[in-house]
């Protein structure tokens, strides 16, 4: 095949195999850093919405890192409701091309990226902010991101016990039990304020349009990763946790673009926008303090950054070649 137009499709088995966590953590890291400090070029996501439950849309993100020799776009439709129907809401690709003449070199499963790299950021952020000793999960939603949030955030601390809840009891309780078998204490709730009760980390990982999750509930010294809304038409956390967090996001522009309840918070004069006490690179950099005592409630509001899907998304292309993994083509553009 002629290297000039050979093009690699890598699917999620493909990717699967060609990652390990560890790597993950790092590209991760290595992404929201070089967010801080310019090193990565990239916009905000671009979102068309669609039809349907909220937050359906098509999204478009795309960054080049200085420092890497691929950049790219990622396209995905986005489908809350899919989970419903046992498909994944997010379903796209990654097209890379290299820096040298702007060939396309390959398309990568956006949907599988997305999964890793999102849990992986929450538990970058867990790291840094949460306190060492933290060893109560509470993870409000019961899809595939909250499997990998407790996969990524008991790799980075001691959790020994997860506490569950969602809309659907019946499915808060099989998720439980699925958990029950990786050897964690599990606990599914029918009342959310219950379930976070006695939580050291929260992770709200629903495409809810209201708050599941209250400051009124929110226990001293916890960490918590919101996930799951990344349009400014849905919100998993109230005011109250708002104003009660010291905040930390991925990427100041994202966060004022599509994170709705720290904009209605800022416009309705509740708060300023100093409120946000930065970008979660700045803590990882070393340039800002991020926890600064047992006692405070720390919050990742997490978006999704471009830099950290082209990041991994080079670590991919890179380690699938070097394995023999996904499926050469011949690509004639």
């Amino acid at each position: 095949m002629n290297a000039e137009t050979e093009f690699l499709l890598i699917d999620k088995n493909a990717i699967r195999q060609a990652l390990t966590l560890p790597q993950v953590f790092e590209a991760t890291e290595a992404a929201l850093v070089k967010t801080f400090t310019g090193v990565a070029r990239q916009q905000i996501r671009r979102t068309l919405e669609l039809p349907g439950a909220a937050g359906s849309c098509l999204s478009l993100m795309y960054a080049a890192l200085d420092d890497r020799p691929l950049f790219g776009a990622k396209v995905l439709s986005v489908f809350p409701d899919n989970f419903a129907h046992g498909l994944a809401s997010h379903r796209g690709g990654v097209f890379l091309f290299d820096k040298d003449h702007g060939r396309p070199v390959a398309l990568i499963d956006g949907g599988e990226l997305t999964a890793w790299r999102t849990a992986a950021a929450s538990a970058v952020a867990t790291r840094a902010l949460s306190r060492r000793e933290s060893s109560i999960l509470t993870v409000l939603g019961y899809g595939e991101q909250a499997r990998r949030h407790v996969e990524a955030i008991a790799y980075v601390r001691p959790i020994r016990a997860i506490q569950v809840w969602g809309r659907d009891f019946a499915k808060a309780q099989r998720f439980a039990e699925d958990m029950s078998t990786s050897g964690f204490e599990t606990q599914a709730h029918h009342d959310a304020a219950e379930a976070v009760r006695e939580a050291d980390i929260i992770c709200t990982t629903t495409s809810s349009e209201e708050p599941v999750l209250f400051g009124e509930w929110l226990p001293q010294g916890v960490h918590v990763n919101a996930v799951g809304a990344s349009v400014a038409s849905c919100r998993e956390i109230d005011f109250e946790c708002v104003r009660q967090a010291r905040i930390w996001v991925d990427y100041l522009p994202m966060a004022l673009a599509a994170a709705g309840e720290l904009i209605e918070a800022i416009e309705s004069g509740r708060i300023g926008r100093d409120h946000i006490r930065g970008e979660i690179g700045e803590v990882l950099a070393g340039t800002k303090p991020g926890r600064t005592s047992d006692t405070e409630i720390t919050l990742y509001r997490s978006l999704g950054v471009p830099a950290q899907d082209i990041e991994l998304a080079n670590l991919v292309y890179f380690s699938a070649r070097k394995a023999g993994l996904g499926i050469p083509t011949d690509f004639r553009l």
